[in-house]
């Protein structure tokens, strides 16, 4: 659809393990007396479990002091699953909210196949130390959270040597958690599935599919009250920062409406996973958006995310992190997230992705090592600060055509650049709104400007 103009348990070490079967290099015999030892020790602390609705709820048993070693094994077994592509027997070891993250065990089983597979089967991977998991949040519903797991880095190799994968691959599954539950003398549970999560980090396959879907990427920026016309130098200026305001009452009545109309938000990875790899996509699905890194969506639009599940994506300008940015005089306020307000984000089930280092230069036309400091070296910085891959890119500025799907020779230039730096897609801002999505373009990823005064009904159409 096109639509114009719409602009406390005791901690025991646990060494680094790397296998290339499956299993931890402790032998026969070491794995048999590992496996009895977890079976006849006792219980320990169940997690606490919140859906949004009331207080997590905790179940004190006697405290473990092999919990190290008995996550290990976990670990060592999902993973030489995954490996082995036994993905109906992952499916009984998944707890119910990380299931609740699939459509289906099939689904699972074939996003899985077709993602690790070729050049990018896994060949081995190596487990990191266990230590308690902070409290594990779904990157696609921010008001699902577990409490009282314990993760396990995971590092995965593939059978590819790295110049024959993707750019950043490698990377972007060096320091993957896997989280799990203990709960006393009931199996263990999985909850985050680390390289084998729906949220895991995209891999292009060799040959790009055709999928297309119609999602709507909803764009916003400010969420606040609208601006004073006295702090503003300009009358340009004040119209601006006017346009690209919605209120909280706005943006709270748009979010009941897409809850009202059952629709589901989901990530920009979520949505890649549909397009490259086939992976069912929720009914009525919509990608929230806000660009600029401003502070406000954080203050307003978050609380308010999290109180319908809503997960969002904000594209941060790296040069801007930190600031309140003025003129001399003391007008035109811009006040903007800081790095630990993007620590926050990550952690709580919201994604942070690149807006170029100052968001006040259009990359086409550049020069590729301008594209570095512009582009690449702010994605390195947003992932070093927050420790979640960055994969995806909003354009700074309007795109030069009228329609998303019309590109020039030095935007196609532009995108082998910001291939080769480890971005999958880039999120485009053009004058003619539209929510068609395509696998053949995922670095003209349309999008749907939500403009102040709007009600939360005008986003109907795009619900399909």
């Amino acid at each position: 659809m096109d639509m114009g103009n719409r602009h406390a348990a005791d901690e025991v070490a646990s060494p680094a393990v790397d296998t290339s079967r499956g299993r931890a290099q402790l032998g026969p015999l070491g794995m048999a007396l590992v496996i009895a030892l977890v079976l006849f020790v006792g219980g320990c602390a169940a997690p606490a479990v919140s859906t949004g609705r009331g207080h997590p709820t905790h179940h004190h048993e006697p405290a473990l002091v092999t919990i190290p070693l008995r996550v290990t094994v976990v670990a060592n077994e999902f993973m030489g699953q995954l490996m082995a592509g036994q993905f109906d027997l992952q499916w009984g070891e998944l707890s119910a909210m990380a299931r609740a993250q699939w459509p289906s065990e099939s689904a699972r089983a074939a996003m899985l196949q077709a993602k690790f597979q070729g050049t990018s089967k896994i060949l081995s991977y190596t487990l990191g130390q266990v230590t308690p998991a902070p409290s594990w949040v779904s990157p696609e519903d921010p008001a699902q959270s577990i409490s009282g797991g314990w993760q396990v880095p995971v590092k995965v190799s593939f059978f590819a040597p790295n110049a024959m994968l993707p750019t950043g691959v490698a990377a972007d599954y060096a320091q993957l958690p896997l989280v799990v539950l203990l709960t006393g003398s009931d199996p263990p549970l999985v909850v985050g599935e680390g390289p084998a999560s729906l949220d895991a980090p995209i891999i292009e396959p060799a040959v790009t599919t055709q999928r297309t879907a119609p999602v709507p990427i909803l764009m916003y920026h400010v969420v606040a009250p609208f601006p004073v016309r006295t702090q503003w130098n300009s009358r340009y200026a004040y119209s601006l920062e006017y346009g690209l305001t919605v209120t909280p009452s706005q943006f709270s009545a748009q979010m009941a409406y897409l809850a009202s109309a059952q629709a589901h938000a989901i990530s920009l990875t979520r949505l890649t996973d549909f397009l490259l790899y086939g992976l069912a996509l929720p009914t009525k699905p919509v990608v929230i958006t806000f660009d600029d890194g401003r502070e406000s969506p954080f203050q307003n639009a978050v609380p308010i995310l999290t109180k319908y599940g809503y997960t969002a994506t904000f594209f941060v300008p790296t040069g801007l992190v930190g600031k309140f940015v003025t003129t001399e005089t003391g007008t035109n306020p811009q006040h903007y997230m800081s790095w630990v307000q993007l620590q926050q984000l990550t952690h709580s089930g919201f994604w942070v992705e690149d807006h170029s280092l100052y968001d006040n230069a259009a990359l086409w036309g550049q020069s590729s090592a301008a594209v570095q400091e512009l582009a690449g070296a702010t994605a390195v910085a947003l992932q070093q600060q927050t420790g979640q891959a960055v994969q995806f890119i909003a354009y700074s500025g309007v795109w030069p055509y009228p329609r998303s799907t019309e590109v020039g020779p030095s935007q196609t230039k532009l995108f082998s650049e910001l291939e080769a730096l480890g971005y999958v897609g880039g999120a485009v801002d053009a004058r003619t709104d539209s929510d068609l999505q395509s696998g053949a373009q995922l670095w003209q990823m349309p999008r749907v400007r939500v403009n102040p005064n709007e009600a939360g009904s005008q986003l109907a159409p795009w619900l399909g």
